[in-house]
């Protein structure tokens, strides 16, 4: 068994500490603790192995519900040894969330392999029956100098991102107004049929919390800003956080300029990896499409895994929390 322990470190230690495992990235950053805090989350942070060189960590985020009930979310975790994530994390994680039941997933974004995969299903972990989040993703390397990841473009992208450049300005947005950021998620569901995305109170405490870590443009055109995107910077790796575009950025091509300047800048900070999110080919061809065509290699991550204690509850659970949160969480 491994000696999973709390954390017990600043927020600047828990960040330095994580930096040193494979897998780090933002979602189990303080940074998005603070993020997740405005909305009733808690962190709760564990190391495993010894105190000078931990090999694996997690930072699940729980949530208190009435009735002694504990939700914990791990996105973006464990990290570090695959190996490490046995039965000792779980009991852990029910001992340190407390409460009368526990109820908990995990969410890696390391790669899958069928090693890792068994690994996970030997020490006891399952599969819930409705995700939260992805199992896939687009991962670019950002490593190649510019001029190469520029010709690891498919020529339509090529093609498109010239455009792009020549028709809209594309710039830093600086002290953004989450209200003009809402506005430009409604139109995009609008135009695209599509849920509720992001609304202002969660894009201003996004922007306040991840501060110099995030990487937000916008696109304008005639004084108007038609389009945003934002990934987030931790240690040598970025992923895509936000994307909208009012129907006029379709015109100009501009998701195509906003996404190649937050490539180039994410590089300069250090950045050997971008994480697109996923994309089904099936349902959301448009989309996979473009990811595909920055010259992103499609993957599948180990994806998420729950517990509960009691065990009983783990399916009906699983299912209620999955229709309540969506992917919100």
């Amino acid at each position: 068994m491994v000696n999973w322990r709390e954390a017990g470190l600043s927020e600047e230690d828990w960040d330095k500490a994580l930096l040193r495992l494979a897998g780090a990235n933002a979602f189990q950053s303080s940074a998005w603790a603070r993020h997740k805090a405005d909305f009733g989350w808690r962190p709760l942070r564990a190391l495993a192995g010894p105190a000078g060189a931990p090999s694996a960590a997690v930072q699940a985020l729980v949530k208190d519900l009435p009735g002694g009930i504990r939700l914990l979310w791990a996105r973006g975790g464990p990290v570090g040894q695959v190996q490490a994530w046995d039965a000792s994390l779980r009991e852990h994680l029910v001992s340190a969330a407390g409460g009368l039941a526990v109820y908990g997933r995990i969410c890696s974004y390391l790669e899958s392999s069928p090693v890792a995969t068994a690994t996970l299903r030997a020490s006891g972990w399952a599969r819930p029956e409705k995700a939260l989040d992805r199992n896939a993703s687009f991962l670019l390397e950002l490593t190649p100098e510019p001029k190469s990841l520029r010709e690891g473009l498919s020529s339509n992208w090529r093609h498109n991102l010239k455009r792009g450049e020549t028709r809209a300005v594309v710039e830093y947005w600086r002290d953004p107004d989450p209200s003009e950021m809402e506005r430009l998620y409604l139109e995009l569901e609008s135009l695209k049929d599509l849920p509720a995305q992001h609304r202002a109170a969660e894009l201003g405490s996004l922007t306040r919390a991840l501060g110099p870590s995030l990487i937000l443009k916008r696109a304008v055109l005639n004084g108007r800003t038609i389009a945003l995107r934002a990934c987030a910077v931790f240690g040598d790796c970025a992923v895509d956080l936000l994307a909208a575009a009012a129907e006029d950025a379709r015109k100009v091509y501009a998701s195509y300029a906003l996404l190649w300047s937050l490539l180039l800048e994410a590089r300069a900070r250090g950045a050997k990896t971008y994480d697109l999110g996923g994309a089904d080919f099936n349902a959301a061809r448009g989309v996979a499409d473009f990811k595909k065509g920055v010259g992103a290699r499609p993957i599948e991550t180990l994806g998420e895994w729950d517990f509960a204690a009691p065990s009983v509850l783990r399916r009906p659970a699983g299912a209620l929390i999955a229709w309540k949160l969506g992917k919100g969480a």
